[in-house]
């Protein structure tokens, strides 16, 4: 006895899978990052609306054509418009979703039509197919247009919704202009069936291990990101910005072009979490950081030492630039009050600028000399400029 292919046992094993994934995608949904849940409810939606339309497709001729047909149909369309929906939020690109609901929309209807106005299967599978390509479609867009580098998770999960939609399209193209090439009934086995319902049945189940992995990667992503930022600011922490000057220390070396460095503390800080509270200070030093990067290039580098001193590195600038910059931004505090807290308040800062020079190796010798000059402003009087322990 040969192998057989049973179709419906087929959509009804798949059914069983896919709603057996999305229930422990369900029970594991709370251990997902909290920016990632809006993407994660959608592609439950869809991990219960596609069983549900296989298990109805599979009750065909045992109930109502309006339930196999109309209904599962839709079903099936919602999951694919929610995979699509789900990819692009957690892409961040264009969500389309009117697009896509006039899609389902136009799958509910050309099924009923071609159930109940004009009874006519081949129309009907080759129409509907061409709806799903293009739900397929989306979401393999969403994927391969995120404007990132892709690596082997998002192309097998990519790859699989494009799979999808030539497959759908071909499908498509076979019910509607090639009639002799179609059996009597959908559950008729043939190559083509077979592929279909196969790949309807793998598809959610192999693209939701994708899309975890994906949710993964985006994870330790951010706690890769979040462990060279400072928490408050978002600038770069103590550790990284002394990695990246020390790299953009060597590329001054290698290049024989000139560096600075700046120490900016905030003058009197102790008064202002006094005055306003710790919310106060930290509305404080967001608000700094925000005045030093309009005070410098985009190809500056600005960290946060601790507390309420930050650092500046300056590639490509000698010391008469650091100067002006540093200048520029003592005005940018001392000249315009911050408004903390419901109260204003104005805040001055006392700059240190050092420039590379050739005693200094590495960038912790850098890094002190400016902190010595930042002291010296502090010394003589605060709200100043120090080059070297010269005033500016």
């Amino acid at each position: 006895m040969g192998w057989q292919f049973d179709i419906r046992t087929a959509l009804l094993l798949g059914a069983f899978l896919t709603l057996l994934t999305g229930t422990l995608l369900f029970a594991v949904r709370k251990h997902v990052a909290t920016n990632l849940q809006p993407s994660l409810s959608w592609w439950i939606l869809a991990m219960v609306a596609h069983p549900l339309g296989f298990l109805l497709i599979a009750l065909r001729g045992l109930i109502s054509d309006w339930w196999t047909s109309v209904l599962a149909n839709t079903l099936i369309a919602i999951s694919f418009a929610a995979f699509a929906i789900a990819l692009r939020i957690f892409n961040g690109s264009p969500q389309r979703r009117e697009r896509l609901y006039s899609l389902v929309a136009a799958t509910s209807l050309l099924a009923t039509y071609y159930s109940y106005v004009d009874n006519n299967l081949p129309l009907r599978i080759g129409a509907i197919s061409v709806v799903f390509a293009l739900l397929l479609g989306s979401s393999a867009r969403a994927i391969y247009r995120r404007g990132q580098p892709l690596n082997a998770i998002t192309h097998v999960t990519g790859g699989l919704f494009a799979i999808g939609t030539a497959v759908m399209a071909y499908r498509g193209v076979v019910y509607l202009f090639l009639p002799q090439l179609i059996p009597g009934s959908v559950f008729v086995v043939t190559p083509l069936q077979i592929l279909a319902y196969a790949l309807g049945g793998l598809l959610p189940v192999v693209s939701t291990i994708g899309f975890l992995l994906m949710c993964t990667e985006y994870n330790q992503q951010e706690l890769a990101k979040a462990a060279r930022l400072d928490y408050l600011t978002g600038i770069c922490n103590r550790r990284a910005i002394e990695d990246l000057a020390g790299r953009s220390i060597a590329s001054s070396r290698r290049h024989g072009v000139p560096l600075a460095m700046m120490i900016v503390d905030v003058d009197y800080f102790k008064r202002i979490n006094d005055e306003f509270g710790h919310e106060g200070g930290d509305e404080a030093l967001v608000e700094t950081v925000r005045r030093i990067r309009e005070s410098l290039r985009s190809e500056d580098l600005v960290g946060r030492l601790g507390g309420e001193e930050f650092v500046a590195v300056m590639p490509n600038t000698d010391g008469i630039a650091a100067l002006a910059a540093a200048e520029r931004m003592r005005c940018a505090f001392s000249g315009e009050p911050m408004h903390i807290g419901g109260g204003e308040v104005t805040i001055t800062v006392s700059v240190g600028v050092a420039v590379l020079d050739a005693q200094d190796q590495q960038y912790s010798h850098l890094l002190r000399r400016a902190d010595r000059a930042m002291y010296a402003a502090k010394s003589a009087g605060r709200n100043k400029v120090m080059l070297d322990g010269v005033s500016a």
